[in-house]
């Protein structure tokens, strides 16, 4: 009886082509945006640097060598300007900053003239990290300056000292030993809309159920003996073998179709056993969510509503839409209620990281309980419903 069951389902799953586009065209769509979106967060390069209008009554050495400074940041293009109206200058000629500075700024710091200033002037919508970021330059900048004046006067070569930045290097440390892969917006972006498009598996699951309920289909399997055990593992095994799909495809899609269109290829060096458990625990997890929002909503419009604001509010939280290191602290400590954050942490754990199973497995666990309270409460609804 299980595999006429399971033949009914995959029967209604091929039908419904209209869930399966949105099951796999619409992660697709939301990981090239994002990787190519986010692209320039994890890569030490922009298309296109932020334009700075350093602005003076003379380019003197001094002025000349901060525009050299700021302007070895790839993140930044600095250039002297007579800057006359800074509203036409920043809305106009469209730059994103214009610093106002006295030609002999440095004299005025060896002064310690407390009435100097850098003005810096930018369109109220920029974030106060590029604005920090400038600010730092401008000191490093001015603070090279004057060791360089104390340094000849000490007669103590320069050139080491100076490029002291040059020396400090970034090293990666991951969990795996001989494991290394370089973090891009695809590593992120892969695994996030994954999981999302896996909890997507909501919409035609609950169609389906909700059907079945009113038009006395599980009804008539039950008159003939049927458990509801049964019932619910014949919906579980074919939506499981969806999901399983999915991840092959996504993970394809981040290798093969992000590099084609300018964004870097998706390396898989982690475990492949470890991948298979996270999608497995993921696809428990979202199943038995669908089939506990399919028993609470009474119609198709219900669930759809119920299951896709559900949807949308885990994804916000659990760092899928946002990734969590642009969040602030309190919103990193909610996101762990999100069962999309213990899968997304699993697939990066995994994929970036070179975690094992000990640095999973809290979150493997996790999910699996979620699953199998909301299976337990979907039992429990159907059966007093019975």
């Amino acid at each position: 009886m299980f595999k006429y069951l399971l033949k009914k389902e995959f029967t209604l799953i091929f039908r419904d082509l209209h869930a399966l586009l949105v099951l796999f065209v619409m992660p697709v769509i939301f990981i090239l945006i994002m990787s190519l979106a986010l692209k320039n967060s994890y890569s030490n390069s922009v298309d296109t640097p932020l334009k700075v209008a350093i602005t003076s009554s003379k380019n003197n050495k001094s002025i000349k060598t901060m525009i050299e400074s700021i302007n070895e940041n790839n993140f930044f293009d600095a250039n002297f300007l007579k800057v006359k109206d800074n509203k036409e200058t920043l809305y106009k000629e469209n730059y994103d900053f214009i610093v106002d500075i006295q030609r002999n700024y440095i004299e005025r710091i060896k002064l310690n003239d407390k009435n100097f200033k850098v003005i810096i002037y930018s369109k109220p919508d920029t974030s106060l990290q590029k604005i920090e970021i400038l600010k730092k330059l401008i000191s490093s900048a001015s603070t090279k300056l004057i060791l360089e004046d104390l340094m000849l006067a000490q007669k103590i070569d320069t050139k080491n000292v100076l490029d002291f930045e040059s020396k400090i290097q970034n090293s990666y440390v991951y969990k795996k030993d001989g494991f290394e892969v370089t973090p891009t917006s695809v590593q992120q972006s892969v695994p996030a809309w994954l999981v999302f498009s896996m909890f997507f598996i909501l919409i035609p699951i609950s169609n389906t159920f909700i059907n079945e309920k009113a038009f006395g289909t599980i009804d008539r399997i039950r008159s003939i003996n049927v458990s509801l055990f049964p019932i619910l593992l014949g919906k579980i095994v074919p939506y499981y073998f969806i999901n399983q799909v999915q991840v092959v495809f996504m993970i394809l899609v981040g290798i093969y179709i992000v590099p084609l269109l300018g964004g870097d290829s998706l390396v898989i060096q982690g475990s492949i056993p470890l991948i298979f458990l996270v999608s497995s625990a993921v696809s428990f997890a979202s199943i038995s969510f669908a089939l506990l929002i399919a028993n609470i909503a009474k119609t198709t419009e219900e669930a759809t509503t119920i299951g896709g604001v559900s949807n949308i509010i885990l994804a916000a939280i659990g760092g899928i839409m946002v990734p969590k290191f642009v969040m602030p602290k309190f919103m990193q400590d909610f996101s762990e209620y999100s069962p999309m954050s213990w899968g997304l942490e699993s697939f990066l754990e995994v994929f970036v990281r070179g975690g094992s199973f000990n640095d999973i497995s809290t979150y493997v666990y996790n999910m699996i309980t979620f699953a199998i309270i909301c299976l337990l409460l979907a039992y429990i609804l159907l059966k007093k419903r019975r």
